[in-house]
C-alpha cells in the first residue's frame, strides 16, 4: 500500500530506517549489552526526532536495534551522542560482528505502526547524468568533483554526491522486509513463533538471504528478513501467510524497505557489492569489526574477495 500524499496533495514527508545488528562474542556479555540497551532505550525516548523504534533481543547474543527518522542527520547526530556514543567505543572488546543498514520505507505496507504508516513512494533521485546549463558547464571546468554533484538542475545533494550515489549502486535492487506484531502479553511466545514460521517459510525462496525474530518487550514480537531481491520481499508481504498472520493478530504491521547504505557485515554477508568509504564516522573499535569476516557468496551480487584476519595484538 503506497502511503497516501500528504493534506493539499503534497508529496508524503521523507522517512530513513535504521536498523542495526549486534553479536556478541559469547553469553557472558549478555548483562552488559542489556545494560547498553537500556541506556539506549533511554536516549532514544528523550529525543523527539525519532519517529518510531524498537530495540530488540533475539537471542542472548543477538540485539537489534530499529529506529525511523525524518532526516539522515537526526539519526547520525544521535549515534554520536549520549550513550550510543559511549558504548560504541566497547564493540570491538564485546562483538564478533556489527552490521547497519540505512534504508527507505517503500510503498508495500501492511497494517500500520503503532498508529502511523510507514509506506513511502519509490525514492525519487535527482538526475545528475546529463548536460547541464552551458553557462553552469564553463563555470565548472575546473571544478570536476562539484560538477559530478550536481543535478541537472543544478542542485548539489546529499543524495547527487558521487560517494551516495555509489553507495546506493552497491546495495540497488536488494530488499528488506520487516513485520510487527503487537498483541496482549500472554500471546507473546505466540506471536513469536508464529513470526519463527513465517522466517522458515521465507527461507524456500530463492531470493532470501538471511532473517531474525526478536522481541522488543511483551507483546512486541519482529521480524526482519534480508533479500537479494526486493522481489522476494513483495512475494512474502503478499503471502497467503502474511494475510492470515494479519487476521490472527490485528495488529500486524509489515513494510518493503530499500537499502541505501551499509556498513559491517551480518556474519560475514555483505549486501554490498564492493568496499567503500563509511557515510558515518564510527570509532576504530567498531570499524575493526567490519574487517576479515568471511563472506557469503550471492547469486545476484558480485561480492568482494575475503580480507585477511587482523592481527589478535
Amino acid at each position: 500500500m503506497v502511503q497516501a500524499p500528504g493534506a493539499g496533495g503534497e508529496p508524503a514527508e521523507k522517512l530513513f530506517a535504521f536498523t542495526t545488528r549486534s553479536r556478541l562474542k559469547g553469553p557472558w556479555f549478555f548483562p552488559h549489552m542489556l545494560y547498553a540497551t537500556l541506556r539506549v532505550r533511554r536516549q532514544l525516548k528523550a529525543t523527539g526526532d525519532v519517529v518510531r523504534w524498537a530495540s530488540i533481543i533475539a537471542s542472548p547474543t543477538e540485539f537489534w536495534t530499529i529506529s525511523v527518522w525524518k532526516s539522515r542527520h537526526d539519526m547520525q547526530e544521535f549515534m554520536r551522542s549520549g550513550a550510543h556514543d559511549d558504548i560504541m567505543w566497547f564493540f570491538s572488546k564485546w562483538l564478533r560482528s556489527f552490521w547497519l543498514m540505512r534504508w527507505r520505507p517503500g510503498p508495500e505496507e501492511v497494517g500500520e505502526l503503532k498508529g502511523l504508516r510507514m509506506g513511502r513512494p519509490e525514492p525519487a533521485y535527482q538526475v545528475t547524468d546529463g548536460s547541464k546549463p552551458e553557462a553552469l558547464e564553463k563555470a565548472l571546468e575546473h571544478l570536476p568533483k562539484l560538477r559530478a554533484a550536481m543535478s541537472v538542475d543544478g542542485e548539489v545533494t546529499y543524495d547527487t554526491t558521487v560517494y551516495a550515489r555509489r553507495r546506493r549502486a552497491e546495495v540497488r535492487g536488494a530488499g528488506g522486509g520487516v513485520v510487527h506484531i503487537a498483541t496482549s502479553s500472554r500471546r507473546s511466545v505466540e506471536a513469536y513463533l508464529a513470526l519463527r514460521d513465517l522466517e522458515q517459510e521465507a527461507r524456500g525462496d530463492p531470493d532470501y538471504l538471511k532473517g531474525v525474530v526478536g522481541v522488543s518487550r511483551p507483546g512486541q514480537v519482529y521480524l526482519l528478513t534480508v533479500w537479494s531481491d526486493r522481489a522476494g520481499t513483495r512475494r512474502m508481504l503478499q503471502s497467503p501467510q502474511v494475510r492470515k498472520l494479519s487476521e490472527r493478530f490485528p495488529g500486524t504491521w509489515a513494510n518493503e524497505w530499500l537499502p541505501e547504505n551499509e556498513f559491517g557485515h551480518w556474519d560475514g554477508l555483505r549486501l554490498r557489492r564492493a568496499r567503500a568509504r563509511y557515510s558515518i564516522q564510527m570509532p576504530k573499535a567498531a570499524m575493526d569489526l567490519d574487517r576479515g569476516a568471511v563472506v557469503e557468496e550471492l547469486p545476484t551480487l558480485s561480492m568482494p574477495e575475503k580480507q585477511p584476519q587482523p592481527s589478535q595484538g
